[in-house]
């Protein structure tokens, strides 16, 4: 596993009905008008829980499912987009965050200067290109060009190399830069050495993207020229790491020193690269992708300069195709929207100047979000619960059955050393020496990634810093970096329904508190166990752990191999099997945290409900989902996630629901105490 772990899905609920109608009651995140009460819940939890959200909804055209992802997703689109052309529509004092953020979208958006501008803003990266006589400026051009990615997740980016800038895996004192491999413009190697007809169909229609581009730059013998260039990124995907390697952290762990690039990947001009990228002192690296650093460098060396310098111009046009006349735009997504991705039209203007201005400024776009939808006060209300979850995970850890008494130790210390973030960062990027001028779309573009690159490589310099944020505040989802030890929930996700600082503690703890429990439970279960309280890998369990571990996760498995929405297909219980377990260690954690909130006190009854019902019914009704046949057995087939209504039934494993819907012998949900899983 990655030091690294996006979620999204795992983490939102949402409904349009949801969003509404959320007034139905005593407090807004309490939606007893979406049950269906003629159901028995101890029969069917699912469809009590949503069974009238269910029969109202229906999935949007050309859409194969419709769910509480997408539906918040779109709400907080919708926040940005207005806080962004509100920003652009107004006039802002010069130099603060609101300036720069109209003042970037204004820019993208006015087509018809962009136009007027043809493709001169290129022409100094042309002339530099043009420029290149040998190894060693060829060296340093690429330099110029190295990619300073924030997550790690750079696998095929449109320069040759990336750079992630995190702590090592092996100390987490310093920030050490993590080399990955990129210069490839199809998104997979496999697009690149598949054999079959339909994958050579591919690389044709690739090479008269390529000619199309180089013909819009003015480049002579564009047709012959892109089959070089094919030939040479074919070269390139065959020095690259299958994609099997991105998953296994020990194959990722390769510290090289400065001085080892130049005996272990020939070719390349190291001295004048590094230079360049502005990294020239330094001392340690960690590449990702051994075979792709000294396969590429090999080629620096041994290819034709002008191959080269071709390979540059198509990838410098096609890198800034966004801010560039149309005809640039119109090719640039017939291969990669039309071809690539089956999408006919594109997106509008406007939409793309949102995704721009967010990638280009995304803490900026941040703080006019959090300023609007996200309070200190939520923040708070949000760290509380935070607290309270850690607090219930230390009682749990400590009363394992399955872990050893040196493990919980291990763990414990893990857990007290584990950094939490919601909402927003404590300390915000500072954007005061980017300039962003209006009516210069592609001279932002370009300063905005010049900031980004030198403010990652600057960290360089510095102790790391376990606090940093490492997700946008407005994106709706989470991420976990296993290296180092921290966790973020951003202020997008945590909104209503999924979390109401001014709404009902019960659902808040079945719904959002739930959910960060699922995400802090993969830092102590198989996915974490190989990195420890300060990210480092070697594996902390013993393999008593180990065993013990997959012995009480056996029941888990058995349960979901009994769901069978279709008479030819059921779910595979060993497929879906960490994220159940991580459901239920979230379900299980959230309800404690929920009771240590009440400090001994009863909660209220709201909507008929007790606090203990809505607890576990705002926890059903986060997994509400409508789905085409096709999409429900593509998900059954290939992911790791169990269908919502199944991942609903974890509840039936927790004593507490039981209790409090009265679940007896004889309904169909009902399992005997001794094959309830426990696990947490």
């Amino acid at each position: 596993m990655p030091p690294f772990r996006t979620t999204t899905p795992a983490l939102i609920f949402a409904s349009a009905v949801l969003l509404s109608a959320a007034v139905a009651s005593v407090a807004q995140n309490v939606y007893t008008q979406d049950m269906d009460r003629s159901i028995k819940p101890g029969d069917d939890f699912y469809h009590y829980a949503n069974g009238g959200w269910l029969r109202s909804v229906t999935i949007p055209g050309g859409q194969t499912s419709y769910d509480t992802r997408a539906i918040l997703k779109e709400k907080t689109g919708q926040q940005v987009r207005d806080l962004i052309q509100d920003a652009a529509a107004g006039q802002q004092v010069g130099g603060s965050v609101k300036q720069k953020v109209g003042d970037y979208y204004a820019s993208f958006v006015d087509e018809k200067g962009i136009e007027a501008r043809g493709l001169a803003p290129l022409a100094a990266d042309m002339a530099m290109i043009a420029a290149i006589t040998n190894k060693a400026s060829l060296s340093a051009y690429l330099g110029t060009t190295l990619d300073t990615e924030v997550d790690g997740l750079t696998s095929n980016s449109d320069h040759i190399f990336g750079v992630w800038v995190n702590q090592s895996f092996q100390e987490s004192e310093h920030y050490v830069f993590h080399l990955l491999q990129g210069g490839l413009g199809m998104p997979d190697r496999d697009d690149y050495l598949d054999p079959s007809p339909k994958m050579v169909e591919l690389r044709a229609l690739y090479r008269a993207h390529i000619a199309a581009i180089l013909k819009l730059a003015g480049v002579a013998d564009s047709e012959a020229k892109a089959g070089r260039i094919l030939a040479l990124e074919i070269r390139i995907a065959q020095a690259h790491a299958p994609d099997s390697d991105g998953v296994d952290v020990f194959k990722q762990n390769n510290p090289w020193k400065r001085a080892d690039f130049a005996a272990k990947a020939p070719g390349m001009d190291w001295n004048a690269y590094f230079k360049s990228a502005g990294v020239s002192e330094q001392p340690e690296f960690i590449v990702w992708q051994p075979s792709a650093v000294t396969g590429i460098s090999a080629l620096v060396g041994s290819e034709d300069i002008d191959l080269w310098k071709d390979y540059l111009r198509f990838h410098l046009v096609e890198h800034y195709s966004s801010v560039l006349p149309k005809s640039v735009g119109t090719e640039d997504f017939g291969f990669y929207g039309t071809i690539l991705s089956g999408v006919q039209q594109p997106p509008g203007r406007s939409e793309s100047a949102i995704v721009a201005t967010n990638a280009a400024l995304g803490q900026a776009v941040g703080q006019l979000y959090t300023q609007r939808y996200f309070s200190p006060e939520a923040k708070a209300k949000a760290e509380a619960m935070v607290a309270d979850l850690i607090t219930a995970y230390r009682a749990r850890i400590s009363n394992l059955t399955w872990m050893s008494p040196q493990t919980k130790e291990k763990a414990l210390a893990k857990l007290a050393a584990l950094r939490i973030g919601v909402g927003y960062p404590d300390k915000w990027i500072d954007y005061s020496t980017l300039e962003i001028v209006r009516g210069d779309a592609f001279g932002n573009m370009r300063r905005a990634e010049a900031f980004n690159r030198a403010s990652n490589l600057a960290k360089l310099k510095g102790p790391a810093d376990p606090g940093e944020w490492r997700i946008d505040p407005q994106i709706v989802g989470a991420i976990i970096v296993f290296t180092p030890n921290t966790e973020t929930f951003s202020a997008g996700l945590l909104q209503l329904p999924f979390f109401d600082s001014d709404g009902d503690a019960a659902s808040n703890y079945g719904s959002a508190g739930a959910g960060i429990a699922h995400e802090i439970s993969h830092s102590f279960d198989e996915l974490g166990n190989i990195y420890d309280a300060q990210g480092r890998i070697g594996n902390w369990w013993t393999a008593e752990d180990t065993a013990n571990y997959h012995a009480a996760t056996a029941k888990l498995a058995t349960q979901f191999d009994s769901y069978c929405p279709f008479s030819d297909l059921c779910v595979n219980g060993k497929q879906v099997l960490n994220e159940n377990i991580a459901d239920l260690a979230g379900l299980r954690t959230a309800h404690d945290a929920y009771v240590l909130s009440l400090k001994g006190k009863s909660d209220v009854e709201i909507g008929g409900l007790s606090g203990e019902q809505r607890f576990f019914l705002a926890y059903s009704q986060r997994w509400r989902k409508i789905q085409s046949e096709a999409a429900l057995r593509r998900q059954i087939t290939t992911d790791t996630h169990a269908p919502g209504e199944y991942r609903s039934d974890t509840v039936r494993n927790v004593e507490a629901w039981y209790k409090a819907y009265g679940i007896a012998p004889g309904d169909k949900l009902y399992l005997k105490p001794e094959d309830r899983a426990g696990i947490w």
